[in-house]
């Protein structure tokens, strides 16, 4: 019997987010693998997680990212 069950994932995002695009590219991942996918769709929408974010060429990803929420460098690696 065919499972015609739909499930619905919507996924908040901000493209210029690298963890993000970490999360984006980890979900397209598992579900290669997921053995209903055909039976799941993702809806993509925008979100701008940092307004006041301004590029900052040759500022390292981390130490920005403990600075912005203040916490270590340690930190911010692990969450990735």
């Amino acid at each position: 019997m065919e499972n015609t069950n739909t499930f619905k994932i919507e996924i908040w995002s901000d493209i210029q987010c690298p963890f993000c695009y970490i999360g984006k590219r980890k979900i397209e991942k598992a579900l290669e693998t997921f053995e209903g996918k055909e039976n799941v769709e993702i809806e993509w929408r925008s979100y701008q997680l940092d307004p006041e974010a301004r590029s900052q060429p040759g500022v390292d990803l981390y130490d920005y990212l403990a600075e912005r929420k203040g916490q270590t460098r340690e930190w911010a690696i692990d969450t990735n």
